[in-house]
């Protein structure tokens, strides 16, 4: 009998001695605990996590205060931008960053909105000449940073992957503590028969470190990505 035989052999004859009536279930581990945060204290742990991972988030009192910092950004993008004017920012359209963009309006003249075309699928180099996206999320994952995006067609799916600034806008209660928590709510999108597209987890902007280790930003996807919390 050779050594791994022998291993078997003791194991099984180990085995073979137990009661099998007296043996119980492990208890479950706790992976994600549910802690009961608040949406200010969820506000605040996206604030932090998003920030690990080199994204950045704001909270803002109300629409207005998100519409002046997304201007403020998107002036500092045009101004180091090398693109010629008009400017492009591709618009996920949703309540709410129509109501935001209703705020930008007068202060972006030399920003152009860009809506999903007829056919999304058609000419992707519509997608090439974005400067920046607008979009919001599904939800917002408080533990990780992370914005659950509902993307239901190409100009969507490109929205959060190829301008070089994502921008998105949510409410403060759209804050989940976690991904379990947002488990149930996805789940109902995704047994929707009639639901195309996807549904991506975005957490920070694109990095890798594949070439020598470094970490460099914008390879995949945006370099830089900015949330903007709306308390409601």
């Amino acid at each position: 009998m050779d050594s791994r035989a022998l291993i078997l052999d003791t194991i099984r004859k180990a085995l073979s001695d137990v009661d099998k009536t007296k043996l119980t279930e492990p208890e479950t581990p706790i992976i994600w605990e549910r802690r009961g945060l608040s949406k200010s204290e969820m506000s605040e742990a996206f604030k932090t996590n998003i920030k690990a991972v080199a994204g950045e988030a704001i909270i803002c009192n109300d629409a207005k205060a998100a519409a002046d910092e997304i201007g403020k950004r998107l002036r500092e993008l045009a101004e180091a931008s090398q693109k010629s004017k008009p400017r492009q920012l591709g618009v996920f359209r949703s309540a709410i960053t129509e109501l935001t963009l209703s705020e930008l309006a007068n202060n972006l003249q030399d920003w152009e909105f860009v809506y999903a075309p007829d056919n999304p699928d058609a000419d992707p180099k519509v997608y090439e000449t974005m400067t920046a996206s607008l979009t919001s999320p599904f939800l917002l994952l408080a533990d990780t940073g992370s914005c659950v995006i509902e993307a239901r067609d190409a100009f969507e799916r490109f929205l959060c992957y190829l301008s070089p600034a994502c921008f998105i806008v949510a409410k403060a209660s759209q804050l989940r503590e976690h991904l379990p928590d947002a488990w149930n709510e996805i789940e109902s999108i995704m047994k929707n028969s009639a639901q195309h597209g996807e549904i991506a987890i975005v957490t920070g902007p694109s990095r890798t470190a594949d070439i020598e280790k470094k970490l460099v930003l914008g390879v995949h996807g945006p370099q830089k990505l900015f949330v903007f919390i709306i308390n409601d």
